[in-house]
Order: structure tokens, then sequence, then C-alpha cells
């Protein structure tokens, strides 16, 4: 099987590694119009169950991720000056620079061929010579917006303004704060993902955002009055950030793209990733729905003679898994963009709604995965390299 990726991102670097282990004889390329060291961006989170899946389907993948990923077990709630603390998580996280040079390695020792700084062909002009074009090409997708009507596409961007910044703050939670201003209040999410860093992402309306003098273009730019939009949210979240500052990698201020097609192949090509749904992040991490997407798609490869018959596969498990995290998503979203009516409650209070937005009781009910999955994962892989098959996960 010959197998066209594009995007070299955690997704398609994970689904080439993975392809190429249950099938050595395949012939993989991945292109990224990117150099290796371009990356935006600061920590991605995994899951207890996310970490499961990986440990199953790639062990030296996973044993190079448990010697670098920052881990916690509380989700803090900071609103008033006060912090209360939530117990009985766990979740990891892991520069997302570190993560794609793991990848890189894991598909060079596995005979992956990775192109940097090159722009794949068009899907079309690739599916006439590979039997599998997959596009993990982000949120913006060429590949899918190219299809819109084949996919079923429909996109929206949200009213809010988010801002992907890092610190050197080391926070020992997952820490949501609440800085309440004279013309409205802003958010941030904020965890660690290294010694001494974090990734620190602040969200605000329209309105506000105008109001507090935020500006459009880098945010670690001074302005005419010789301040960032760091320094002013240094200022804004100073009581939970204790004297450190923000620090910026392209960082400027966006609006959350909603992504969701109603198909995720056509032909000979399939969406994997944000090319195929977006989730916002006060609900998870769209790098490890792609990481998990290119699990599944790995497995109804190998486990399926065709791949018409492969992609409905996947689309059958992967659709309906996605689509009810969408939806708690989207409610956990709608929670903040409605922040302002929540605020004037007592911290315990504002903790419990915080907490039970989205209808669940943690980030990742939906997503966790069993012990029996993981384990019919690990005998999946390990008839792989013994080199037999086996049946597909379900």
């Amino acid at each position: 099987m010959r197998i066209a990726i594009i995007g070299a991102g955690p997704g398609g670097l994970y689904t080439a590694a993975l392809v190429k282990r249950l099938r050595p004889a395949s012939e993989i390329d991945v292109w990224e119009v990117n150099a290796p060291d371009d990356t935006f961006g600061f920590g991605v989170v995994f899951s207890e169950g996310a970490l499961g899946g990986i440990e199953a389907a790639d062990p030296p993948l996973f044993a190079a991720l448990g010697a670098e990923c920052a881990h916690w077990s509380r989700i803090d709630v900071h609103h008033r000056g006060r912090t209360t603390r939530n117990g009985g998580y766990r979740f990891s996280a892991i520069g997302r620079r570190a993560l794609l040079g793991m990848l890189r390695a894991r598909c060079a020792d596995l005979g992956v061929t990775v192109r940097h700084g090159t722009r794949a062909p068009e899907a079309d002009v690739l599916a006439a010579t590979y039997d599998l074009v997959v596009a993990a090409d982000g949120v913006n997708s060429a590949t899918r917006e190219a299809r819109r009507e084949e996919f079923g596409t429909e996109t929206t961007r949200r009213g809010s303004r988010y801002l992907w910044l890092g610190t050197e703050r080391a926070f020992t939670a997952l820490t949501f704060a609440v800085a309440e201003t004279g013309h409205g209040t802003l958010h941030a999410h904020a965890y660690p993902y290294a010694p001494g860093l974090s990734t620190f992402i602040a969200e605000v309306d329209d309105r506000v955002w105008e109001a507090a003098g935020f500006t459009e273009g880098d945010a670690g730019e001074p302005d005419a009055s010789g301040r960032s939009d760091t320094d002013r949210l240094a200022e804004l979240f100073a009581d939970v950030l204790d004297g450190h500052d923000l620090r910026v990698n392209r960082s400027r201020w966006g609006r959350f793209v909603s992504v969701r097609n109603r198909r995720w192949s056509h032909g000979r090509t399939v969406l994997l990733g944000d090319s195929a749904h977006t989730t916002h992040f006060s609900v998870g991490s769209g790098t490890r729905l792609a990481m998990e997407d290119g699990l599944a798609l790995a497995l109804a490869l190998d486990a399926h003679g065709s791949v018409p018959e492969a992609l409905a596969a996947y689309e059958a498990e992967r659709l309906p898994e996605v689509a009810a995290m969408q939806r708690t998503a989207r409610t956990s979203q709608e929670w903040f963009e409605e922040l302002d009516q929540y605020t004037d409650l007592e911290p315990e209070a504002f903790n419990a709604h915080l907490i039970t937005r989205s209808g669940r009781l943690t980030r990742d009910d939906l997503a966790s995965w069993s012990p029996d999955r993981v384990e019919r994962v690990r005998e999946r892989f390990a008839r792989a390299d013994h080199g037999t098959r086996g049946a597909a996960v379900r």
C-alpha cells in the first residue's frame, strides 16, 4: 500500500508511524510545508486514557513521552482571590515541539519519508499514484476546502477571541482563572507541560477585548503606549501568574473555528484531526483527538482488505465519538461565553458550576479508554510485531 499524508503535525506523524508498524511493507510519504522546528502553541494535554492508548499501540513512543511529560491530578479554579481545588484527575502534558521531535524520530526509525519545507501536491494529484491520501493539514485544510460539498463541511467562527501564550510560572494543576475588570470579565486556562513552563490561554469577548485596549498583531509587540497585550494580560492575571511574564510564540488573537464534516472521506482521500473536526480547548486537546483518529485509521487499514472498507470502518468508529465530544465542547464553550452571569457567585458555588458546566464531571468521560480496550490494542500491535495479523479493535 502506498499512502500520502499531507501535514506533519502530531496526527499525521502518528498515523504514519502506526500504519508502518502494522504494515511494514507500506510506502508512506509525508509532506509538511513548514520546517521541522516551526511550531505553534506550547503544551499538549493527554488524559490517562489517551496515554494508555499510546502505550498499547507504540511502547517506545510511550516511554519517550513518560520521560518528558508533566503530570498533575487536580483542577484548580481561581476566582476572586481564592483557589478551589478539585482532585481525582489524571492528566499529563508535553511541549508541542518535544512531541513533534519524538514522532519524527519514530517515523525515521520505521522508515517513513517526511519532506519538510515542501508543499504537498493537491490531493487529487496524489490520489492518482497513491492508494490513500490522508489530509492532516489542520483547521484551515486546503484539502477539505477544495471538496467542501463532498465532505459536507460546516465551519463557523465564534465571537470570542483567544490568545495562546506561555509562561515560566510553574502551575501544578490545570487552572481556570477569572479576571474581572470594569469592562467585563476575561478568563484563562493554564497548565504545566515542562519543568518551569506552562501554557496560558486567555479568552475574552469582543466588547471587553476592545475596551481593555487589546490590539491585532503580535501580542508581544508594544503599541504606541509602549505596552503589549502580554503586558496587559500579565497585569490582569497578576495574582495567578505570581509575578511571572507571559511568553509569545507567533501569538496573535484568534477566534475559535468550529469544524464539522458529515463525511470524512471522499474517494481515496480521508480527513484526520482538525481538518475533520475541532473541539473547544476548554474540554480537551485537538492533538489528542487527532492522534486517536490516527490509531483508529491505522487499525482499520490493517483489518480490512480494501481502502473503501477501511475508510467506512474508520468513519463508523470515530464520527459518533467525535460528534459526542463536540456536543460536550459546545456546551462548555457556551458556558465560558456567558461567564459574566456566574461571576457574582461565591468561589465554592462558582467552582461547582464550572466543573459541571458540560454535564460531565470530567473532561474525558467520553474519550477515556477502558482497560480491556487498551489490552486489545496492545495485543493487536503485538501480533503485528510478530508478523501476524489480528481482528480490528472495536
